[in-house]
C-alpha cells in the first residue's frame, strides 16, 4: 500500500477548536435572514475536494413529510417569514455566486411545495475550511443519520480535523492501521502520531473505533439498488451487507427487496432464503431460457397446495401480484387477437 503523506499533522483540537470560534464570529456577524430565489442557489464548490458529500439523504417518506409539514404551518403563516421552515438554510457569498453550505432537504421539501423562494442566512468570507466544517458538524449532529451518509459524514470529519488531502487518503490510511493492529505492516513515526490524532477524532465521536469504522467502508461500494434501499429504510446496514455479499445481478437485488418491502426476515433468515433460491434457481429452472418455458415453470410452482401453506400475509402480497399479472395478459391478448 502507498505511503499516506497528509499536508501536516497538527493537533485536532487546535484544528477544531479555531474552527469553532471561526464559526461564532461568522454567525454572530450574519444574524439576518432573508427570502432568497430557490433558483439562485448553487452547490457548494471547493478547490481540490471532489469527493466531498453534498448532502444528507433522506428518505422518500421523510421528505414528503417534512414537505407536509413545511406546507401545514406555511397556511397557519407561521414559521421563518411566513415559509413554514423553523430553521433557515446556510448560504455563502463567493465570487458574486449563492453557494449552499446546508439545507438541501429543506430546498427539496420546499420544490415539492411549490415554493420559489427560501429563508436564508448569507454568511460573507467562509473559507472552503470553514464551509466543510459547519457542513460536516451538522451531519455528525444529526440523529436521523442513514449508514451511508454517517460513514461519510465521519470521513470528511476525519479528513478535515487532521488535514488528509481527500477522502481517499482517510480510507487508504485507516486500511493501513487495521493492517498495522493485525501485525500486517509497520507505521513510520509520522504515521503514529496521524494514528493518535485519529483515534482521538473517534474517541470524539463515541461511535466507533478505527477497526469497527473500516468495515463500514464496505457501505460505500454497494449496488445503487442496494444503496437507496438502505437510505430509504426499507432495509438495515445488517441486510444491505448480506445483499452485497450473495447478490450480484440487478434482477435478482430487485427481486429481494421486493420480498424485503413486505415481509420482515432477520439477517440470518434472508441469507437462508438467499441460499435456498439460489439452489431451487440452479437446480429447477429450465436450461432452456426461453420466455414461454419460463412462465410456465413458474406457473406451476405456484399450486393450491404451496398456495394455501403461506401466511396470510403472503397470500394477499400473491393475489396482489397475481392481479397485476391478470391486467398484462389481458393486453397481450388485445394485441394476439388484433
Amino acid at each position: 500500500m502507498a505511503k499516506v503523506k497528509p499536508q501536516r499533522i497538527t493537533s485536532i483540537n487546535n484544528t477544531i477548536d479555531e474552527l469553532k470560534a471561526e464559526q461564532e464570529i461568522v454567525l454572530k456577524n450574519n444574524t439576518t435572514v432573508t427570502l432568497v430565489d430557490i433558483d439562485l442557489i448553487h452547490e457548494l464548490k471547493l478547490e481540490n475536494d471532489i469527493l466531498m458529500h453534498n448532502r444528507i439523504s433522506y428518505s422518500k417518506s421523510k421528505l414528503l413529510e417534512l414537505a407536509e409539514n413545511i406546507s401545514k404551518l406555511a397556511k397557519e403563516g407561521t414559521g421563518i417569514l411566513g415559509t413554514g421552515l423553523l430553521n433557515p438554510v446556510m448560504l455563502r457569498k463567493k465570487d458574486g455566486k449563492l453557494e449552499r453550505i446546508h439545507g438541501e432537504n429543506r430546498i427539496r421539501a420546499l420544490k415539492l411545495n411549490g415554493s420559489k423562494q427560501v429563508p436564508a442566512i448569507i454568511l460573507e468570507n467562509v473559507s472552503d475550511e470553514l464551509a466543510r466544517f459547519m457542513r460536516s458538524s451538522e451531519n455528525l449532529n444529526r440523529e436521523d443519520l442513514n449508514t451511508y451518509d454517517e460513514t461519510l459524514s465521519i470521513l470528511e470529519h476525519i479528513q478535515l480535523a487532521c488535514n488528509f488531502k481527500d477522502i481517499e487518503s482517510v480510507k487508504s490510511f485507516l486500511n493501513k492501521v487495521k493492517n498495522f493492529q493485525a501485525g500486517k505492516s509497520s507505521l513510520n513515526e509520522e504515521e503514529k502520531i496521524l494514528h493518535k490524532n485519529v483515534s482521538d477524532v473517534f474517541e470524539k465521536i463515541g461511535r466507533f473505533d478505527i477497526i469497527t469504522f473500516v468495515d463500514r467502508l464496505s457501505v460505500l461500494k454497494l449496488d445503487p439498488l442496494i444503496k437507496q434501499a438502505l437510505i430509504d429504510e426499507q432495509i438495515t446496514y445488517s441486510q444491505a451487507k448480506v445483499l452485497k455479499s450473495k447478490l450480484k445481478n440487478p434482477n435478482e437485488i430487485t427481486k429481494i427487496l421486493e420480498l424485503l418491502k413486505n415481509k420482515k426476515l432477520s439477517v440470518n433468515e434472508l441469507k437462508i432464503y438467499i441460499d435456498n433460491l439460489k439452489k431451487s434457481t440452479t437446480k429447477d429452472e429450465p436450461v432452456n431460457k426461453n420466455i414461454f418455458d419460463k412462465v410456465n415453470y413458474y406457473s406451476k410452482k405456484l399450486s393450491k397446495k404451496v398456495y394455501s401453506s403461506l401466511s396470510q400475509e403472503d397470500k394477499l402480497f400473491i393475489d396482489l401480484k397475481l392481479k397485476e399479472i391478470e391486467k398484462i395478459y389481458l393486453t397481450i391478448n388485445s394485441k394476439i387477437e388484433k
